[in-house]
């Protein structure tokens, strides 16, 4: 991802990226941060924001993420061109390091099973996002894992 730290183009090209990787784009109020972005983005219950090189995705609050299985087989994915997995791009929790979501990221969340009987799952709620495969791969999971599920 570019640095768009201070870019006064910063809404062309994040629009450029949300449009490639199929994420909805919304306006919003101009952002007074590193980055100054008229546009978010939207897949189901998460939003993107652009910071200085990297995406920030997170579910809204009071709303679940990617249950953790479905998480590691997301961060295990091979990359489809650099020779790394997809977790050392689409990085859980956002931690620099990388590391597995069963390690750093996942949370662990009540909810009720289809009796009303209480049970823990963990769920990854945030990601931060480096390059545009990453960004499209995470945007497909969450249609894939979390859309048909929860709506």
């Amino acid at each position: 991802m570019n640095n768009l730290a201070n870019i006064s183009n910063a809404d062309e090209i994040i629009l450029e990226e949300l449009y490639l990787a199929n994420i909805s784009s919304i306006k919003v109020e101009k952002s007074k941060s590193e980055v100054p972005y008229s546009y978010i983005g939207r897949v189901g219950d998460w939003t993107f924001k652009r910071a200085m090189n990297y995406w920030i995705a997170h579910v809204d609050e009071n709303k679940i993420g990617i249950l953790l299985k479905d998480a590691l087989i997301l961060h295990n994915k091979k990359h489809p061109i650099k020779d790394c997995i997809l977790g050392d791009v689409i990085r859980s929790g956002g931690h620099a390091g990388c590391p597995s979501p069963d390690e750093y990221g996942a949370i662990p969340i009540k909810l009720r099973n289809k009796n009303g009987k209480p049970i823990v799952e963990k769920h990854v709620i945030c990601y931060h996002i480096d390059d545009q495969i990453g960004l499209n791969q995470l945007a497909s999971a969450i249609r894939c894992f979390c859309l048909p599920l929860y709506g």
